[in-house]
């Protein structure tokens, strides 16, 4: 049998994790390092991957200064 309260949750914080990303890719595309835009008009990287490699190296590596604050995107205020 499924548990639908458990899937429930995870589908939540997938979705709560893609929005952080994603959030966190536009402000660093726009604070930090613009993506390049291939000849084809796309950019090179997505803005959820590029949010989460922020995400990760400011997770890994919390000494160095960031030009953007990543926790700040988690506040509902």
């Amino acid at each position: 049998m499924v548990h639908i309260n458990r899937i429930e949750q995870l589908f939540g914080v997938v979705i709560l994790a893609y929005t952080w990303a994603y959030l966190v890719g536009i402000a660093a595309n726009l604070k930090v390092k613009t993506i390049r835009i291939l000849n084809n008009g796309r950019r090179a990287i997505s803005l959820v991957k590029y949010g989460m490699n922020f995400i990760a190296d400011t997770l890994l590596n919390p000494f160095r200064p960031t030009k953007i604050n990543v926790f700040v995107f988690l506040l509902c205020t």
